[in-house]
């Protein structure tokens, strides 16, 4: 066990045993990893720590900025603000109107502890978490850091119950990181609560199964959105949790403007603004859609729930666009949603973020290769375009060879249509091109790579589709899109095996509490041994 080996203000602390626990450093930040697993770590989500500092440091700077604005417009002064001034405003306003930081699962307190440490104008941080080991935990790593509790606040108390004494104004946080083993959307009613008007809030989800479509039941009553299991079930997931926060603010009158939402290796990672307005609360149909999927073939089509007439919301009528049937193949549809259809991301934040990442380097972020590869396909990524097609998914209904990425791309750029890559699958094809588009490229692709009779089939999908002549004559030659791409680290493959979740906390037993405070004044024994 570990007994107060190290203490606030000495410059040497005596090294750890391997029986006791390892030292782990990661940015500027270290903490003592006992051994047992009885504080949750896992090194896979350095990724998300990284990502995490480098959206709400640029957050940091874009309120300061807004701040400025506001200041001048009472002063009339039209002048808009420098990187300087606004940097200024942030390091100089730090203790009187710096961010106010609620982490509400912390573990071993390592987010919160490199949050302060590598953060602009981080005024303090509520370090929050449930299990008593983990806030021994998080005691242990802010003294071992030469912090101090007056900013760095540990608290052991359910994060929900927080979150709930914090709904009034004055007492709202800037920023609030929901990261929990599993799904986030207990915590999301407390969270669109106790956020500031115009604050950022972190959700984790890591319950990728669910998500993806294996429970649809579980799915539906966590998040209020029935998935399906189709080939852009990653970014599905990520609007299900988007339509989940947005459904959870808006019974507030407030509603969610995303910064950047990621899929990383087996978790959704989502950045959202969050502002109460009534008036952007009753347009929060419009950006809220159902998917009917073609259960023959990737074609699938997009039903907002709401629309606006030029005075009042109401509901859509059903799309002329989608048929009764699919009209490529035939067959039924299936439906799913409802899910975010806005935009995933703000493009222009993503760029500043991308630039203060390459600017910073791996001194400050330790997957910095990998973080400004996710950055940069993420802004290639187009915006007004929910959901994607894959080249295998198309290949695989038809039958047929598969073009390549940067041929596709052409065909559909020379359809006059845009088209990207998703920032989770390589494969994927991001595009506001409509289904017809897309098959009548496949199709004039088929003519000069001509399938196997074998497949034919009065039934298959394939075999229908392929019975159409192609309105459109796709042109697959001329100017790569990749062509002007930057150099990235863009799909990276996993550094090691079995690069996934890990397994939950065990916690520890009370005997074993009471041993790893020994040292500890009375009154905090005296705490341990009555729970």
């Amino acid at each position: 066990m570990l007994h107060g080996i190290y203490r606030l203000g000495k410059k040497t602390t005596r090294k750890m045993s391997t029986m006791e626990g390892d030292i782990i450093k990661e940015g500027r930040a270290k903490i003592i990893f006992p051994k047992g697993n009885q504080v949750f770590y896992n090194k896979v989500q350095v990724l998300n720590r990284d990502l995490s500092i480098s959206v709400i440091n640029q957050f940091a700077h874009e309120r300061a900025k807004e701040q400025i604005l506001k200041q001048r417009k009472r002063e009339k002064n039209d002048a808009i603000p420098t990187e300087e001034e606004i940097h200024a405003h942030v390091i100089d306003n730090t203790q009187t109107n710096g961010l106010r930081i609620f982490e509400a699962l912390s573990a071993s307190g390592l987010r919160s502890i490199r949050y302060f440490q590598e953060i602009d104008g981080v005024k303090s941080i509520l370090v929050n978490d449930l299990d008593p080991a983990a806030v021994i935990s998080i005691k242990r790593n802010i003294e071992f850091n030469g912090l101090t509790t007056d900013k760095l606040i540990p608290n052991e108390e359910d994060a929900t119950a927080v979150m709930y004494r914090h709904r009034k104004e004055a007492d709202n946080f800037d920023v609030i990181d929901l990261d929990p083993y599993g799904s986030a959307s207990i915590f999301l009613d407390g969270a669109v609560q106790a956020i500031a008007h115009g604050g950022l809030l972190c959700v984790t989800c890591t319950d990728m199964p669910v998500l993806s479509g294996k429970d649809p039941d579980v799915c539906y009553h966590r998040y209020g959105s029935v998935p399906y299991k189709s080939n852009y079930l990653h970014e599905n997931a990520l609007r299900m949790v988007l339509h989940s926060i947005e459904s959870a603010a808006i019974r507030y009158q407030k509603h969610i403007v995303p910064i950047i939402s990621c899929s990383i290796d087996f978790y959704m990672r989502v950045f959202v603004r969050v502002y109460k307005s009534p008036i952007n609360v009753k347009a929060s149909m419009t950006k809220q859609s159902y998917v009917y999927q073609c259960t023959g073939c990737d074609s699938f089509h997009l039903q907002p729930l709401g629309q606006f007439n030029g005075k009042t919301y109401q509901a859509s009528f059903v799309d002329s666009n989608i048929p009764s049937g699919c009209d490529q193949c035939g067959k039924r549809f299936k439906m799913s949603g409802p899910i975010w259809s806005n935009p995933l991301h703000d493009r222009d934040m993503v760029l500043k973020i991308r630039e203060h990442v390459i600017k910073e380097g791996a001194a400050k972020y330790p997957t910095k290769d990998r973080l400004h590869g996710l950055l940069t396909s993420v802004s290639e990524e187009v915006v007004d375009a929910p959901l994607y097609y894959t080249l295998h998914g198309l290949c695989k209904t038809l039958h047929c060879s598969q073009p390549r990425m940067d041929q596709f791309q052409t065909a559909i750029l020379n359809a006059g249509y845009k088209v990207s890559q998703s920032h989770k699958v390589p494969e994927a094809v991001k595009t506001d091109a409509p289904n017809d588009i897309i098959f009548d490229i496949m199709r004039c692709w088929v003519k000069k790579h001509p399938i196997s009779k074998k497949h034919e089939s009065d039934t298959d999908s394939g075999t229908i589709i392929l019975r159409k002549e192609p309105k459109h004559e796709a042109q697959f030659s001329g100017k790569r899109p990749s062509a002007n791409k930057e150099k990235a680290l863009r799909f990276p493959k996993n550094p090691e095996a079995y690069w996934g979740p890990k397994s939950r906390a065990r916690g520890l037993a009370g005997a074993e509490l009471a041993s790893v405070v020994e040292g500890e004044p009375e009154g905090k024994k005296a705490k341990v041994d009555k729970e």
